[in-house]
């Protein structure tokens, strides 16, 4: 096993976990079974307790648990999933060590923190139980394209069907992964949901302030329909391009002249809406009669994704003048809502006074991107991020972290498992 938080973090870039959704069709890169594999034969070695969660064809939250002696449980989160790797400067997976940074995918976001947890935890497990928490460490998937990874641990302790529906099957057979893991022994789904936390702690990069709100979050295509003709005679075709063309100049309209009219949030800024992919024709001589945008629309954090879907959606409907084409709304393929600062004070307040014992100045922030806190918040436990690096260094051609950072990060959550 990996002796250092710098070594630990390489062994993880190693492991390629590229969201799907992100990667190209057939790429090796994708998804996150490597990585939970890795996860797996990890928490063994540690003799931790561990456990899946299938969430996904192929795709498992990993859960592990280091006991204490006190009545608490802490909920420990940081996601699998990567961006994509193309365009990248620095090898994704090869983990680069210099001028005192880690280089390659997930450096920043976000196996740098998991690096640190797992150090810290290993760390913390060597010391005697009483007086500290325990921690259930969970790894989710799916957090780049979606939160089902997130929603799926919340669903434990919001209870309802989609916990027994989703326990069954494990209880009654073997996870697919669980022969690679041989100590510790198999933590169930039913343990899991009996452990609810106090409050969660979830690692992103925040250069180490405490995050207590951040946006929302909706995203979903539009589609026009057209009529392919032969681009020699165009006005027997009817142009999707050209209507899309309309559609996106609407949505900035909507984002510049509705949204930026409205006061924003105190902690996290304003709403936005922008259209961020944009696909369309067939070849270079066919008028094309299909065309298929990607929109992103933030929310403050007292907005809904569902209220926000339905107005920008109705706004287009009602200003869209694209004569023989016709604009088709799909379903929001990503939504979540806001992290509100007001649930979450105390329990960041704690935080920052364990950041600055280390002699750091944590400030309590709000960010304009959103995190897997909002999805375990709506299960009513206190949820805060808190982690190594700056977001200006996720999903970059060059990520990377600073060492100095990493090991930081370390000693906090150390001190945070000790029970602060």
């Amino acid at each position: 096993m990996p002796s250092s938080v710098v070594e630990l973090l390489c062994e993880l870039i190693a492991q390629p976990s590229v969201n799907p959704r992100l990667a190209p069709p057939g790429a090796p890169e994708a998804g996150e079974h490597r990585m939970t594999e890795w996860l797996g034969r990890f928490a063994a070695a540690q003799g931790w307790r561990w456990g899946l969660q299938p969430v996904e064809p192929g795709r498992s939250n990993f859960f592990a648990l280091i006991p204490g002696g006190g009545s608490d449980v802490l909920l420990w989160e940081v996601h699998q999933d990567t961006v994509s790797v193309q365009g990248m400067t620095v090898p994704p997976f090869e983990a680069a060590v210099r001028d005192g940074r880690v280089y390659g995918r997930g450096a920043c976001d976000v196996k740098g923190s998991m690096a640190a947890m797992l150090a810290a935890l290993v760390r913390v497990g060597a010391q005697p139980a009483e007086g500290r928490p325990s921690i259930l460490f969970a790894c989710a998937i799916n957090e780049e394209c979606g939160f089902s990874g997130a929603r799926a641990i919340a669903d434990f302790w919001r209870g309802g069907s989609e916990y027994g529906a989703a326990a069954e099957p494990v209880a009654a057979g073997v996870p697919p992964l669980a022969p690679l893991f041989k100590g510790g022994g198999e933590l169930s789904l039913r343990e899991i949901a009996a452990l609810r936390p106090a409050a969660a702690l979830i690692a992103e990069p925040t250069e180490l302030n405490v995050v207590v709100a951040h946006r929302g979050v909706a995203r979903w295509q539009c589609t026009v329909h057209g009529r392919a003709a032969h681009s020699s005679r165009p006005e027997e075709g009817a142009n999707a391009v050209y209507a899309m063309a309309r559609i996106v100049q609407l949505v900035e309209e909507f984002h510049r002249d509705t949204l930026a009219s409205r006061p924003g949030d105190a902690m996290c800024g304003p709403s936005t809406a922008c259209v961020t992919t944009f696909h369309g024709g067939a070849g270079p001589n066919t008028i094309p009669d299909l065309a298929v945008i990607d929109v992103d629309r933030r929310l403050c954090p007292d907005e809904t994704p569902e209220e926000a879907y339905r107005e920008l959606t109705a706004w287009l409907d009602a200003r869209a003048e694209l004569g023989e084409c016709r604009l088709e709304h799909h379903a929001p393929w990503m939504q979540s809502r806001g992290l509100h600062f007001a649930a979450n004070r105390a329990w960041a307040e704690q935080l920052a006074g364990v950041v600055r014992s280390t002699g750091i100045e944590s400030r309590l922030v709000g960010v304009p991107y959103g995190t897997n806190a909002a999805s375990i918040a709506a299960a009513g436990i206190p949820s805060v991020v808190l982690g190594p690096g700056s977001i200006a260094q996720a999903h970059t051609a060059d990520e990377w972290i600073a060492i100095e950072q990493l090991e930081l990060a370390v000693e906090i959550y150390y001190r945070i498992a000790c029970g602060m």
